[in-house]
């Protein structure tokens, strides 16, 4: 299997900003992708945990045997046996064991070649460690996944990589919907992302002041390993995942500095 290309077909997609970004990192008060949540749909808000972006890759053949890789956001890190072996960020030595209880957990019902779980690797050393632990103690919390079947598989490994890349960029991963996530995370026994509320989208703000305010509610983290310290900001999304963005406390703090 080219490990490029899984790579690239298993990278996390960029979020954008609630706010478009202008001069000097400064937010605009027009909404990215120029439209607000739809008034119909509910609004999830979860916290944006501050770490290092990882994931957890797992492959399934046609006789049921499953292997799995571990990738910070770039890079893979590590393969099943050592195949790979990376120590970027510790991620990998802190994953290992994660990785082998999910792999063995998991269902080997042949409906899936290849699911891919995205999470949040902070405290320990990461940048905003002190946040959260004040013991370089480490932890990761769950906040996507996806799977593809084999027949998918296989035609997305037959196109050429920079088509993987547009194919990421342009929002094709099949991400579970909120309840199906929900569901595999809680069969797997997996820590997620905190979710923080809920909103009709019909009250969510959209004025930069109206954002801000609804963000502070939210300053506290909640899920400090031995401290409990500042959180990085929210992440707001629809259901379905079709419409993500993120909202940090650094970007509006700027914005509105005098």
């Amino acid at each position: 299997m080219d490990l490029k290309k899984i790579n690239s077909l298993t990278k996390y997609p960029s979020i954008l900003t609630y706010h478009q970004l202008g001069e000097r990192g400064r937010l605009t008060p027009s909404l990215s992708g120029a439209t607000g949540f739809s008034i119909a749909e509910d609004v999830y808000v979860y916290e944006k945990v501050d770490g290092e972006n990882a994931r957890i890759i797992l492959l399934q053949n046609k006789h049921g045997d499953i292997d799995y890789l571990i990738g910070s956001r770039e890079e893979l890190l590590y393969a099943k046996g050592d195949r790979i072996g990376n120590p970027y960020g510790h991620i990998a030595d802190f994953l290992k064991p994660l990785a082998e209880r999910v792999m063995n957990e998991l269902s080997s019902d042949g409906n899936w070649a290849l699911t891919v779980i995205y999470q949040e690797s902070y405290g320990g050393k990461t940048k905003a460690a002190k946040q959260y632990t004040g013991t370089n103690t480490q932890g990761s919390r769950v906040f996507d996944v996806f799977s593809l079947d084999a027949d998918t598989l296989d035609r997305l490994l037959g196109q050429p990589q920079e088509k993987l890349a547009e194919w990421r960029e342009h929002g094709h991963q099949p991400f579970y919907a909120e309840d199906a996530r929900v569901e595999f995370l809680d069969k797997l026994k997996l820590p997620s992302a905190p979710l923080l509320t809920k909103r009709a989208g019909s009250d969510f703000p959209v004025t930069l002041e109206d954002t801000f305010s609804f963000l502070n509610g939210f300053q506290r983290t909640q899920v400090g390993l031995d401290a409990a310290g500042r959180s990085e900001g929210i992440i707001v999304r629809t259901s379905d995942r079709r419409q993500i963005r993120k909202i940090r406390f650094e970007d509006y703090e700027r914005t509105f500095q005098k």
